[in-house]
């Protein structure tokens, strides 16, 4: 009960404020599960107890972990060169290991139909059995790396962000059913799955999943939006830039309605806990976090 009380606390004094960790020395991404945070970080991945951000435990990783992901059943899953690794958590049990990706894996997203999907530094999309690690297909989904992949948590279908446009592929056949011209970083399904958010360049796009409509776009930050992604209840997009900010956006309206301070780094990588509180991450090893 004390503990209990001491987290709402903790979590009350931090509504509207900016609490500012640094909990590694490099920080590649980040996603959340429960009251945790699994952080990309040199050598292994970061395990912070929020809203604290006490680290609680290391999962190893050879080499800079590039990209996470978490399945919301208890697996998470790594990347970076040449490798990707899955462990059974809470236990911290190693599930497979891929160490002959040859690739850098700049992005992972687990789909609801058991795939581990991942983007590589030379444009190509890997599929892997999320439970054995066998790996199933390989999809060349772009000329130039992968910077962002998102999986539908109720379609079959993913979306790649590249140099060149944001792609919607079906599952199945792994065919292209949708383009969108123009260089983008990262892409991000809302939790029901009937949106789509995209950084393109500067700009923030959203479009809605059934017919493919931009339902809003906006002048989101002074450089490349890197970073995107969806709050648990789907009211809030958050974006991270190359100039320096993080922000968080009203999904109705479009309107932003948070901005951090300009820090000495990029914040490339953000994302919302369950509970609603947003991190943003730089790879200097900064962690933000801030509760609406």
């Amino acid at each position: 009960m004390l503990a209990l009380l001491l987290c709402l606390v903790m979590f009350g004094a931090l509504a509207g404020e900016t609490q500012t960790l640094r909990p590694t020395s490099w920080l590649g991404d980040i996603v959340c599960a429960d009251s945790l945070a699994f952080l990309g970080a040199s050598g292994k991945v970061v395990v912070v107890a929020l809203p604290e951000g006490r680290v609680v435990n290391e999962l190893p990783f050879p080499g800079q972990v590039r990209a996470l992901a978490w399945d919301g059943k208890g697996v998470v899953a790594a990347g970076g060169w040449n490798t990707v690794r899955a462990w059974r958590w809470p236990e911290g049990q190693l599930l497979w290991e891929d160490g002959k990706t040859e690739v850098s894996v700049r992005c992972l997203a687990f789909t609801p139909i058991g795939l581990l999907l991942g983007g590589g530094a030379n444009g190509g999309v890997l599929a892997w059995d999320a439970k054995t690690g066998e790996r199933l297909w390989t999809l060349q989904a772009h000329a130039s790396p992968v910077w962002g992949l998102a999986a539908s948590p109720k379609a079959s279908v993913f979306a790649t962000a590249g140099s060149d446009r944001v792609a919607v592929w079906d599952l199945a056949s792994r065919s292209e059913i949708q383009t969108f011209t123009g260089r983008a970083w990262d892409v991000a399904f809302s939790p029901d799955g009937f949106l789509l958010a995209a950084g393109m360049g500067k700009i923030l796009k959203v479009w809605d999943t059934a017919v493919w409509l931009l339902l809003w776009e906006v002048w989101a930050h002074e450089s490349c939006t890197v970073a995107v992604a969806f709050s648990q209840d789907g009211n809030l997009i958050a974006t991270g830039s190359l100039d320096q900010r993080a922000k968080v956006w009203e999904v109705s309206t479009g309107q932003a309605v948070w901005t951090s301070p300009v820090y000495q780094t990029i914040l490339s990588a953000v994302q919302f806990s369950p509970a609603g509180l947003l991190l943003a991450g730089a790879e200097d090893g900064t962690l933000i976090l801030w509760r609406p």
